[in-house]
């Protein structure tokens, strides 16, 4: 009985500890979390901001002659013969042929003989119109024929309304001024107030009727300016003031040898690749960019870039080795990179230095350091001082979207390290390896930099204990040798365009904001 109850327990314990090691620490949880919250760029939000005083409509929209051709005539085939017809009459016949609205003047008259067969219309309509010395403009949807008197009457209107429109400045810049608050969301404020400062209406002196300040705490405009230059100056900021992208990247910064490289099969320049649009590189392809994988898409393009190849196969039980894909392993899956990354460290044949990640806003510069500041004692006349020099591994990346999937990076890497193999009165000196470019990639591509090299030259030294150190005698009792490496650094740089935020998410937030209207005050 009490070897059952002995046994009972145990079984107890054990089930109850594989329990506990099935389930995940803390730790992994956070871990997982992290990697599946990749952020979102801002997204607009719908601004309802009211125009106090109401718009005031520009004179000017009305057809004139300064409008000119508003839009495209049509240009399909027409075959018309007509003997000394009345040009009205030869005018509509051409408007109905394409279903076209014309209006024409009871001043233009004349008759004209024509003869075409599967002409273009446009050259058809323009044909007639000059051998009359007529023109047309649109009106909306309407093709208005004018003369020469049309031309002449609408100048005249146009000199008109301009006198009208220079008086009716002339009262709203002696109009009681309106001040208007403006919260201002993605930009900023200081910079808006530069541009919306030359909007403003001035005096016949040049003085400007109006001002623009900024209220830092809640980053707004404070614009005191007439009625009419409000009207101009929301829509404005409306446009200006849009949400920035941000840019979620990923680095992985590797050191390994020229011998390994040259196994690898690794040629740098960079790596275009965009698997939906059928651009990848191939194992074991020849030529600078790499090859084409049968029934796959298009290769590498343009084939005037450079990419990087990797032909060594990594083979597994169950498929042939099938190399290194940098493209089908960079476009949206760069935890593959790094998985291939480690299993290449863990053979020995490179070193994983960092694997950073940041994100930051279009345009903005991100940075990322790693690394030691060595101490290096000055000594003065009077007096002595220890200084601290950086060797440290720097990344800075701007990027700078271009479209919805395609952006610019500019690139810049320092690499600092200590070489105490070259001392200057027993100080070690620091090494600099450094490299900058500008690329265009599309969203989730990988760019490769490299061609950061150093020598390490070694000698070595083996032999019997005490015996190889005695002169002559020695040398038949030891061995000398002399080993040199050239190390490379390489950097993979994966940038990814962080999509605005679903609109279902945005209503769901707790946090949402309702929509600002500015304060409009009227003053003197």
């Amino acid at each position: 009985m009490l070897a059952v109850m002995m046994l009972g327990i145990v079984w107890f314990w054990g089930c109850a500890h594989d329990a506990r090691e099935s389930q995940p620490s803390p730790l992994e949880v956070w871990r997982q979390k992290a990697e599946q919250s990749g952020g979102y760029s801002p997204s607009a939000r719908e601004r309802s901001i009211a125009l106090q005083p109401k718009q005031i409509e520009t004179v000017g929209g009305t057809g004139s002659a300064s409008a000119g051709p508003a839009r495209d005539l049509p240009d399909g085939p027409v075959t018309l013969k007509m003997h000394l017809a009345e040009v009205p009459v030869l005018l509509r016949a051409l408007a109905r042929a394409v279903d076209l609205n014309i209006m024409i003047n009871e001043s233009v008259t004349g008759r004209l003989s024509i003869n075409v067969n599967n002409a273009p219309w446009n050259q058809v309509f323009v044909g007639v119109l000059k051998s009359q010395g007529l023109d047309y403009d649109w009106e909306g949807e309407i093709l208005r024929i004018v003369t020469i008197e049309d031309r002449e009457r609408d100048l005249k209107n146009l000199e008109a309304e301009e006198r009208i429109l220079a008086k009716r400045r002339e009262l709203e810049i002696r109009a009681p001024l309106v001040t208007t608050i403006i919260p201002v969301d993605f930009s900023s404020a200081e910079r808006l107030r530069e541009n919306v400062s030359r909007v403003i209406s001035a005096e016949k002196a040049g003085e400007p009727v109006g001002t623009v300040m900024v209220d830092t705490h809640t980053n707004s405009l404070i614009v005191q300016a007439t009625p009419s230059d409000i009207d101009r100056i929301i829509p404005m900021i409306k446009a200006l003031d849009r949400p920035t992208p941000q840019i979620h990247i990923e680095a992985h910064i590797v050191e390994t040898t020229s011998s390994t490289a040259r196994e690898l099969g690794v040629q740098w320049g960079g790596l275009y690749h965009n698997s939906s649009r059928g651009y990848w590189i191939s194992p074991n392809a020849t030529g600078a960019v790499g090859g084409q994988q049968p029934g796959s898409g298009q290769g590498i393009n343009p084939p005037a870039g450079t990419g990087i190849n990797f032909p060594a196969n990594l083979s597994n039980a169950t498929t042939e080795g099938a190399g290194l894909f940098l493209g089908l392993i960079a476009e949206g899956s760069s935890g593959l990179l790094a998985l291939q990354l480690s299993a290449l460290e863990e053979e020995g044949m490179l070193n994983i230095l960092s694997s950073p990640s940041i994100t930051t806003l279009d345009n903005t510069k991100a940075v990322i350091e790693s690394g030691d500041e060595v101490p290096i004692p000055v000594v003065l006349s009077d007096s002595s001082n220890v200084i601290y020099k950086e060797a440290l591994l720097s990344l800075e990346v701007t990027p700078y979207v271009i479209q919805e999937d395609v952006l610019k990076l500019e690139i810049m890497t320092t690499k600092n390290e200590v070489d105490f193999s070259r001392t200057v009165l027993t100080y070690p000196t620091i090494v600099t390896k450094k490299a900058a470019t500008n690329v265009i990639l599309f969203d989730g591509q990988t760019t490769v930099i490299g061609g950061l090299k150093k020598n390490t030259t070694q000698n070595s030294e083996a032999g019997v204990p005490w015996i190889r150190k005695v002169p002559l005698l020695g040398h038949l009792f030891k061995s000398t040798g002399k080993s040199e490496e050239m190390q490379e650094l390489l950097i993979f740089i994966t940038p990814h365009i962080l999509k605005p935020r679903p609109a279902a998410a945005e209503k769901a937030s707790p946090s949402g904001k309702q929509t600002l209207f500015p304060e409009t005050i009227e003053g003197d």
